[in-house]
């Protein structure tokens, strides 16, 4: 990766050391990864978050080449970390309140129908779904609903930490360059989307996401395959973006699918984990990880079932 996050509180140190380095007029410089360099003006990510930095102030831009920079097994270009990796970069943040698993729900129209995928709930109105093979994914979406949909502080943070997702300078500049408003950018293989609240595949919320488009097909399920086994969106978001209670259960998350590379039909279970069937028992309350207050232990893979969002 080329960023390590650490969102919601504003933190995103580099795992490199910060490579570039801007040397301003006052005689002070400041260092960290430039991830936009136009005529007016550098945005530079640094520990302290994004810092716009006027050209008129600049007496020097050192833009360290995009060459071995430090990374793991999970970020390697195109691929994206696995949940595991994901759900413990949030939950060990202290801004992190609250990390829920909650039901997939029915995504009917847009790049991301009949895929299967993984839905968490943060700090109430912000969700993170994680599609195809949870331990490979072939997409990592943070969306907010609500009245924060519009918050552009909540946004850069989120975007943020996408960006330690991200395996190449290519890459970052992608998710760098879509407007708050809409939009795609490719990268290698790479998507970077900006899904605005009134696309109709946006279901109430903004969304920001990275993905790699070949795996996407590869994960998707036909009509009659996703339709038998989702859960329709009012059974768990309100309309005012929160999540609902009452209306699903522990079996409706179970659901989610570990879906098989190169479109495996067969059904795998995470390992570890085994089959639930309809018959299981209900649990009547949904699992909660906290931070570092109180911290419990990720939840388990899922077990085998096909859902959507």
């Amino acid at each position: 990766m080329l960023l390590a996050c650490a969102p919601f509180c504003g933190a995103a140190p580099l795992i490199h050391e910060m490579p570039d380095a801007v040397y301003l007029k006052d005689g002070t410089s400041l260092r960290g990864l430039i991830v936009r360099n136009t005529s007016e003006q550098v945005l530079l990510q640094d520990q302290s978050g994004e810092t716009e930095i006027p050209k008129s102030e600049i007496v020097r831009i050192v833009d360290a080449a995009d060459a071995d920079p430090e990374s793991t097994a999970a970020d390697k270009r195109g691929d994206l970390p696995g949940w595991r990796h994901i759900v413990n970069d949030l939950r060990l943040n202290d801004a992190i309140k609250s990390l829920e698993q909650i039901p997939a729900t029915n995504i009917d129209n847009g790049t991301l129908k009949n895929i299967p995928y993984l839905s968490f709930r943060v700090n109430e109105f912000i969700e993170l779904n994680i599609y195809g093979d949870p331990e490979d994914p072939a997409a990592v979406e943070f969306g907010i609903y609500g009245r924060h949909s519009s918050d552009d502080r909540l946004r850069r943070k989120l975007r943020n930490f996408l960006a330690g997702f991200t395996a190449s300078r290519d890459e970052v500049s992608a998710l760098y360059a879509i407007p708050f408003s809409g939009g795609t950018q490719t990268a290698g293989n790479r998507q970077v989307t900006v899904t605005p609240v009134t696309a109709p595949d946006a279901y109430g919320a903004w969304w920001i996401s990275l993905s790699n488009p070949e795996r996407l097909e590869d994960a998707r399920l036909s009509d009659a395959e996703y339709a038998a086994l989702t859960v329709a969106p009012t059974d768990v978001v309100a309309k005012d973006g929160r999540v609902r209670r009452g209306t699903w259960t522990m079996e409706d998350i179970s659901q989610a699918l570990r879906a098989g590379r190169g479109g495996d039909s067969g059904t795998r279970c995470a390992a570890g984990s085994a089959p639930i069937h309809r018959s299981a028992p209900r649990a009547s309350a949904p699992r909660v990880l906290k931070s570092r207050c109180g911290r419990k232990a990720p939840p388990r893979p899922p077990p085998c079932r096909r859902s959507g969002r």
